[in-house]
């Protein structure tokens, strides 16, 4: 096992980039092999902070489902209250889009029935959202 699997992944991503690429003759060999690099340093970010955005986001849906709860629906209520399985990426992604689903729903109900500080909390919500997962992917 690598107890690092983020920093070993940024070691052959740099690898790549500055020792195997430079040496590659055709341009688009060049052009793909400098993208691969790029997509492994974001795979690193993802494995290395990947589920705490998530959880992040999560607690930040829960936060917005408290105070829209009158728009919900009790299926979504029962939804919004589940807690995780477990922290596997696959557990935390599935909980992340059940709540994501519901927010979109919650989101156009604020909207039509005029809870202007809703509506607004999760835009502001959105643009977090937005921020915690842009990927950089830069060496």
């Amino acid at each position: 096992m690598i107890p690092h699997a983020d920093d070993a992944l940024r070691m052959l991503s740099q690898r790549l980039m500055t020792q195997l690429l430079p040496d590659l003759k055709s341009l688009y060999s060049l052009s793909d092999g400098a993208l691969i690099g790029l997509l492994i340093n974001a795979i690193a970010d993802e494995m290395a902070e990947g589920i705490q955005r998530r959880l992040d986001d999560i607690a930040e849906m829960k936060r917005i489902f408290i105070a829209g709860e009158a728009l919900l629906s009790s299926k979504d209520k029962e939804v919004t209250a589940a807690e995780l399985s477990s922290y596997r990426l696959a557990d935390v992604n599935d909980h992340h889009d059940a709540l994501s689903r519901i927010l979109v729903l919650l989101h156009e109900a604020s909207e039509n029935k005029g809870f202007e500080a809703l509506n607004q909390s999760i835009w502001t919500y959105l643009r977090r959202h937005t921020q915690r997962h842009k990927i950089t992917a830069v060496p």
